[in-house]
């Protein structure tokens, strides 16, 4: 095996790992979200008074 491929092999595995990372890190934020309670808007969804011409 030459440098090169031993390289591109190296990189190529640092990639994977990397991006399995980032795939478990978004689970765990997803999880954390459903788990999470929601906060509840007092009104916030209502349209406010608005001026008439």
């Amino acid at each position: 095996m030459s440098y090169v491929d031993a390289g591109y092999a190296i990189g190529l595995s640092v990639l994977f790992a990397y991006s399995i990372g980032l795939v478990l890190r978004r689970r765990s934020l997803e999880r954390r979200i459903e788990l999470s309670p929601s906060p509840e808007l007092d009104g916030a969804a209502e349209p406010g008074p608005t001026s008439g011409p």
